[in-house]
C-alpha cells in the first residue's frame, strides 16, 4: 500500500513538473486540496484509531505557541535595536540625523490650535470638556493599554496647553 501511495506521489510530482497546464490547475485549487488532504488524512487517522496522537501534538505546541505569541509585542523594540528605526518611520532632520518626530511635526511647544486638534475640542472649550477629551483619547492611546509614551505625552502637552489658559 506505501509502494502504491509512495508510486502516486511520484508520478504527481513528475506531471506537476512537466506540464504547465497542470501547474497552473494545481495552483489555482492549491488550498482546497490542502484543506481535502488534510480532511481526508483526519477521517483516515480517526478510523484507524490513531487520531489521538495528533490532539497530543497540538495540546504539547499550545504552551509554546501563547509563549511565541506573547513574545510578538516586542518586533517593534527589536528591529529598533537592529537599526531598523529609519524604516519603521523615523523622520530624519536636515543635518541627516534620525529623531522620533513625525514628519508633519514642527519643532517646538505646541500651539492652542494644535493642541485643540489633538484632543478634538474647541479652542475656546470649558475645562471640563478638556479634561473629559483628554481622559478619553489617554484611556485608548495610554502605553499601558498598547498606546505609544509619544502619543500620551503629546496628549499631556495638549491638555496642559489648553488648560494653562488663552493668555500663554
Amino acid at each position: 500500500m506505501m509502494r502504491l501511495i509512495s508510486l502516486a506521489i511520484l508520478l504527481a510530482f513528475l506531471a506537476f513538473m512537466l506540464s504547465p497546464r497542470l501547474r497552473a490547475w494545481l495552483r489555482a485549487r492549491a488550498p482546497m486540496l490542502l484543506l481535502v488532504s488534510v480532511a481526508v488524512l483526519g477521517i483516515a487517522l480517526a478510523a484507524t484509531g490513531r487520531l489521538n496522537w495528533i490532539f497530543a501534538a497540538i495540546g504539547a505546541a499550545l504552551p509554546a505557541i501563547w509563549r511565541v505569541a506573547s513574545l510578538l509585542r516586542f518586533l517593534p523594540w527589536i528591529r529598533r535595536l537592529l537599526g531598523g528605526a529609519s524604516a519603521a518611520g523615523a523622520s530624519t532632520t536636515r543635518s541627516g540625523a534620525s529623531d522620533n518626530t513625525p514628519a508633519g511635526r514642527k519643532e517646538g511647544p505646541m500651539t492652542r490650535a494644535e493642541a485643540a486638534d489633538m484632543l478634538g475640542v474647541p479652542v475656546d472649550a470649558e475645562r471640563d470638556e478638556i479634561v473629559a477629551a483628554h481622559r478619553r483619547l489617554i484611556q485608548k492611546l495610554h502605553p499601558d493599554r498598547g498606546g505609544t509614551d509619544y502619543l500620551a505625552a503629546r496628549l499631556n502637552e495638549a491638555r496642559d496647553r489648553l488648560l494653562e489658559g488663552p493668555e500663554s
